[in-house]
């Protein structure tokens, strides 16, 4: 009857000392993302390397239908973001200071914090996906 006991303390403990750990891996977000979340880049961009999905508004739709009569680029995914972009360069083009390759500014202008700005570009950068980078890089068909 010990030996049951025993058994059973252990095994809940084991689960115990397991769960922190396992709950961390999956749930915790850098700073740099809850920022990217706050301030809503998602309603533009998506990181699919990471979970983020573009959020549709509502009115977005019809806006989309207008779009692509006029063939208006869609806002990129940022899953390589990294690989070809610096975090200063990336802070200077959400203060709409850097141009991209194409003379385009950013659509809107960061609302954050200095600090807030540094810590969302930093994260940024950390997004190089091999595979995204490449499907980024391929010829439009």
């Amino acid at each position: 009857m010990r030996a049951f006991g025993l058994a059973i303390t252990m095994v809940f403990a084991l689960g115990a000392l397991a769960a922190p750990a396992f709950a961390t891996d999956t749930a915790k977000k850098s700073a740099g993302q809850e920022l990217f979340e706050k301030y809503k880049c998602q309603s533009c961009h998506s990181i699919a390397t990471v979970g983020v999905e573009k959020k549709k508004a509502a009115t977005e739709d019809a806006e989309e239908a207008a779009a692509d009569k006029t063939e208006k680029k869609a806002p990129p995914d940022l899953s390589a973001v990294g690989v070809s972009h610096k975090a200063d360069w990336m802070a200077a083009f959400l203060m709409k200071k850097e141009k991209t390759k194409e003379g385009k500014l950013h659509t809107k202008k960061f609302k954050g914090t200095d600090e807030e700005l540094k810590k969302v570009t930093a994260w940024l950068e950390t997004l190089k996906d091999a595979k995204a980078a490449e499907k980024a890089n391929a010829p439009k068909k």
